[in-house]
């Protein structure tokens, strides 16, 4: 997980907590803000994977030499 990725987590997490203590209630996010969270969620895992592929693809392999 990146510095980026565990910062959210973190700031997530804090508020939650936070939220949890006073009783205040969360901040409702609309429907279209959640696809675009999805979308951008399930984006990030295919580039990632795209890139170890990648990597893995242009590796020589030592077998073969």
């Amino acid at each position: 997980m990146s510095v980026a990725g565990l910062k959210k987590q973190f700031h997530k997490a804090s508020q939650l907590f936070s939220e949890k203590i006073s009783g205040a209630e969360g901040t409702k996010l609309d429907e279209e803000f959640l696809n675009m969270e999805k979308k951008i969620d399930i984006t990030s895992k295919a580039v990632a994977e795209i890139l170890s592929k990648a990597t893995e693809y242009l590796q020589p392999n030592p077998e073969l030499s």
